[in-house]
């Protein structure tokens, strides 16, 4: 059974990573508040059975009966049960309940270095309301994202998730968190980790001491379309999958956290979605969205200004150094 894995990156600078799998603990999200009811209606608590061992990822609504959630989430599983529409994973009473009739895991998934780490679910029936689904990234928006991440654009992306809550992976609740991170631009990315180039199929994104950590696989990264905030669902999309990040600390500001580019697997997504389903034709959602999800009271994080401080630029300046000093 192998829930944790760890990969071993080569280049400049090699090092281990540990995929957001769930070691028989539950899912986390680090520097995050408490999120509102009815604000993130699109996430989904996965509860894993494993030879009689209960493991827990996050997942994504697309459809009222479809989840997007990782692919490394459902290493050898036994059995799924898909938990939606309240915040506190607990409250039996107000959850509803979904078992799952078809697993689809991307045919191009590796696990030794997590591409391709992206997978659907069917669901039995369903979901009830107050549970909504989110629309897909497109690539043509995924380029629009990528303009902000090159140009460092702040608290563009939101993440959620249960559980863990500090980047040691000791304190946790049962309350969905969020939290606002920054999209990182792939030569940043890269030269973050030591690779020699950012693969097109992953999304980076940081924070000062923000981020998702063990656990919270498969949960949603949410981008904001802006030309659509008039719109009834407010331009958000599903950008990316909580994927993978550093061994040793969540939200480590370093190394970005990895998630897997939905825009690149969206014609994968409809095509299968499209041969189970009768009629057989996807439709997007038409959920309509009432809270502002990027509106986070007191947020730590360092300064922008010019005075006091560290800029991610300098910071991946930094690493570099560090790097070089490291190969020579």
């Amino acid at each position: 059974m192998i829930l944790t894995k760890v990969i071993t990156i080569s280049g400049i600078l090699s090092l281990s990573l540990s995929a957001y799998a769930n070691d028989a603990i539950t899912p986390y999200i680090v520097g995050g508040v408490d999120s509102k009811v009815l604000e993130l209606p699109w996430q989904v608590y996965l509860e894993i059975d494993i030879n009689g061992t209960i493991f827990a990822c996050g997942g994504t609504l697309i459809t009222d009966t479809w989840v997007v959630t990782a692919a490394h989430c459902l290493n050898e599983i036994d059995q799924v049960t898909v938990y939606s529409g309240d915040i506190d994973r607990t409250n039996s009473g107000n959850r509803s309940t979904n078992t799952v009739t078809n697993l689809f895991v991307h045919p191009d998934y590796e696990q030794a270095n997590n591409t391709g780490d992206i997978a659907l679910l069917k669901l039995s029936s369903p979901v009830a309301l107050p549970a909504l689904p989110i629309k897909l990234m497109s690539k043509a928006l995924q380029g629009d994202a990528d303009i902000e991440f090159d140009n460092e654009i702040w608290d563009n992306l939101v993440v959620s998730g249960w559980g863990r809550t500090s980047a040691d992976r000791e304190q946790s609740t049962n309350i969905l968190q969020k939290t606002l991170v920054n999209g990182v631009g792939d030569y940043s990315c890269a030269l973050s980790w030591g690779w020699s180039q950012l693969d097109a199929n992953f999304i980076c994104a940081n924070a000062f001491e923000r981020g998702s950590c063990n656990g919270d696989s498969g949960g949603p990264l949410i981008w904001q379309d802006k030309s659509a905030k008039s719109d009834d669902d407010r331009g958000y999309r599903l950008a990316g999958v909580v994927s993978f990040g550093h061994v040793d600390k969540c939200a480590n500001y370093l190394y970005p956290d990895v998630y897997t580019e939905v825009s690149n697997y969206r014609d994968w997504i409809i095509t299968t979605i499209d041969q189970i389903d009768d009629p057989g034709i996807y439709q997007a959602p038409e959920s309509s969205f009432t809270q502002d999800i990027f509106f986070i009271e007191d947020v730590p994080q360092p300064s922008k200004s010019s005075g006091g401080g560290i800029g991610y630029s300098f910071l991946v300046l930094l690493t570099g150094l560090l790097l070089y000093r490291r190969k020579n």
